[in-house]
């Protein structure tokens, strides 16, 4: 029998009640019980697409599982109308070992056999270990999570977030929330800085005097307000006809630009000459169009933009990129 069957055995009978929690578990690799956890809100309604929320556990085995990470998180599920899928990182606590990636590749794969999800609006929410899984698993699957709220993650700079991890954030929404008694100068800003560089959408929430814990005053409004924020700046359900959205090797940075301030583009891997540079609305019509000489490395283009969501293409007879940044 395969995994993706024995899933389901374990799991069908108890998927005759929608708005609900679900606490199962089920064999997989050499586990022969590994759990999970899910909440379907109120609001959730069949043949319709719904909002997702993967949520990533934290390390500490004496207090945090998949259950108990489901519990801390149903209260801002139901008030943002999110599924929450809650994989759970075994014994051993961590969620980023081979075992656990991989269970949650299944778990997603199986939960969206069962239930509507909208992959256009499929977000990722971390604490502590459970942010730098988000991170590294999110980062390492292409185009799966639509937005990131990592929360104190259990970092060392940039060492767990690689550049090479880094390079799939460009056009992506990072919501940072984290303690600035939580050794921000290691766990916040370099990976903040080093996603900016790398065309990220990133804002950010340094809590005043809050240590390494996800029991901060005002949790679920704070969890809500970074929900809202990625779920506004992500482009990814919206329609974008004609256009190959992201680019490895163009960059717009810092994204967000700043309202009034010039483009600052890097080209990677291009050889220098001129380029037709433009910038469409999201709705896919033109707003700028400019032929300019451009140098692999950082370029200033003199545009002012108002606020919203802009397509960049850059081309020449030998190339074209293409990438999604904000104004704001």
């Amino acid at each position: 029998m395969t995994r993706l069957s024995l899933f389901l055995l374990f799991i069908l009978p108890m998927l005759t009640y929608a708005q609900e929690r679900v606490d199962g578990e089920f064999p997989f690799d050499v586990d022969p019980a590994k759990k999970y956890s899910l909440y379907i809100p109120s609001s959730y309604t069949i043949g319709e697409s719904n909002k997702v929320m993967l949520a990533l556990h934290p390390f500490n085995t004496s207090r945090w599982d998949s259950e108990s990470w489901c519990d801390t998180l149903i209260d801002f599920a139901e008030e943002n109308e999110l599924i929450l899928i809650c994989p759970d990182g075994g014994a051993d606590g961590r969620i980023d070992d081979p075992i656990d990636t991989a269970f949650t590749s299944a778990l997603i794969d199986s939960v969206a056999n069962w239930y509507d999800l909208n992959f256009d609006k499929f977000y990722g929410v971390g604490f502590s270990w459970g942010s730098r899984g988000l991170y590294t698993y999110g980062l390492s699957h292409g185009d799966l999570i639509k937005g990131y709220i990592p929360v104190g993650a259990a970092i060392n700079g940039t060492t767990e977030v690689n550049e090479t991890l880094q390079m799939n954030a460009t056009g992506k929404p990072f919501y940072i929330v984290h303690g600035s008694a939580d050794a921000p100068t290691v766990r916040f800003y370099p990976v903040r800085d080093s996603l900016i560089s790398k065309g990220a959408i990133v804002e950010t929430n340094l809590l005043s005097g809050v240590g390494h814990t996800i029991d901060f005053p005002d949790r679920n409004e704070i969890l809500t307000v970074a929900f809202n924020w990625i779920d506004s700046v992500n482009c990814s359900a919206l329609s974008l006809p004609n256009f190959q959205i992201e680019s490895n090797a163009l960059r717009v940075y810092p994204n967000p630009v700043v309202t009034g301030a010039p483009l600052l583009i890097h080209l990677d891997h291009q050889t220098d000459g001129v380029y037709t540079v433009q910038v469409y609305g999201i709705t896919g019509s033109l707003v700028y169009s400019v032929d300019q000489y451009l140098n692999p490395g950082q370029n200033s283009v003199p545009v002012n933009l108002k606020k919203g969501h802009y397509i960049l293409r850059v081309s020449n007879n030998e190339s074209e990129q293409e990438m999604k940044f904000l104004v704001q």
